[in-house]
């Protein structure tokens, strides 16, 4: 009879998982917008089109307006916050080696390099059971990262 007890509980374990009970919901483009609004962000449509829809808030650090862009990955699995910060330096810029330097300091955020030259400052949220709270933290996180760095991007 005990046995029968253990072996029911772990069936119904797998019934739940399987039906979606202990996943880790998303959020969806509509659901992330929301969230933005109702933390009190003064939201910005920059992308309308469907399924690729992004959002912009500015955060003011160390004397800049720094626009935070928030759009989630093709694969639903990212949020990606960016911030353009404008032309990247030359290829052969000593600017460069400091920002690969500061990679390091700021990490998780980081820069990078686009292919049409636009040098960015960015952050991979994983797009699983976020809060405000998370969300908030990792925005004021990247944020304050760009204005902390501003020396060493800025021209």
């Amino acid at each position: 009879m005990r046995k029968f007890g253990f072996f029911g509980l772990f069936l119904l374990f797998g019934a739940l998982v399987s039906l979606g009970f202990f996943q880790n919901p998303q959020l969806d483009r509509k659901q992330l917008r929301e969230m933005l609004v109702q933390m009190g962000y003064e939201v910005s449509d920059i992308v309308k089109d469907a399924g690729k829809e992004k959002y912009s808030v500015t955060f003011v650090r160390d004397g800049l307006n720094i626009p935070v862009g928030y759009e989630i990955s093709p694969s639903n699995s990212y949020i990606w916050l960016t911030v353009n910060l404008g032309d990247a330096p030359v290829d052969s810029s000593s600017k460069n080696f400091a920002l690969l330097k500061q990679n390091a300091k700021i990490q998780p955020s980081f820069f990078y390099i686009t292919d049409s030259g636009r040098l960015m400052a960015a952050l991979a949220v994983e797009n699983r059971s976020v809060t405000p709270v998370i969300l908030r933290a990792r925005s004021e996180s990247l944020s304050e990262n760009v204005g902390k760095t501003k020396d060493v991007w800025q021209k």
